[in-house]
């Protein structure tokens, strides 16, 4: 089974994502994680200061080919070696993470449903939906703490691209969505949500 889970940046996903991959290996089943952010074009050619200005809430910010040749090696039952992308200096590392197939495939992006190639390939696609204020409040808390930047950078990109972005982009591709659930949720109840619309495409 291969399930995309898109929605607003900061609007939940990785949760999501976390609490099934907790599940599956609770029931010691398998599951595989190829998350879109990891596929974000390479910049090391520019300055710091060059790559900080660039837009990555656009689709064009991310190598989709490539995304899409791992996403069919997976579904082949073929290991795939993604790239690492380190956040703090906004380019790729020289690392790569072996993912290997399982029983349930998930893509996971905030733009994952903006390109049509891509949305095709899932069997199952789920939108995570939440309000504004709320996304950008998860945002200044994840990248103070775990990529070391200023709240001041954090609003001026949520305010110069974030925002637009989600609005011309994002926010209407919920409308490719079979399930959509609100990012404000506990996360226990959207969990089962999940799992009972997995046991009805199943049967």
């Amino acid at each position: 089974m291969i399930c995309g889970i898109a929605g607003g940046a900061n609007a939940g996903k990785t949760t999501i994502v976390n609490a099934l991959k907790e599940s599956f290996t609770a029931e010691e089943k398998s599951l595989a994680i190829l998350p879109l952010d990891s596929y974000n074009r390479d910049h090391s050619d520019l300055s710091l200061e060059d790559r900080a200005k660039i837009n990555f809430d656009h689709p064009d910010a991310f190598e989709h080919d490539l995304y899409l040749n791992h996403l069919s090696l997976l579904k082949q039952g073929e290991p795939v070696d993604i790239p690492v992308y380190d956040f703090a200096t906004h380019s790729r590392t020289t690392e790569v993470e072996r993912i290997e197939p399982a029983e349930l495939i998930i893509g996971e992006g905030h733009l994952l449903f903006v390109i049509p190639e891509v949305v095709r390939e899932f069997d199952i696609r789920i939108f995570i939906s939440a309000p504004e204020e709320l996304r950008l409040k998860r945002r200044l808390e994840r990248d103070v703490r775990e990529r070391g930047r200023t709240p001041e950078s954090i609003r001026t990109q949520f305010a110069a691209t974030v925002s637009p972005m989600h609005k011309k982009y994002i926010e209407p591709s919920s409308s490719s969505a079979d399930l959509i659930l609100e990012g404000t949720a506990p996360i226990e109840e959207s969990l089962e949500k999940i799992l009972e619309f997995f046991d009805e495409i199943s049967r």
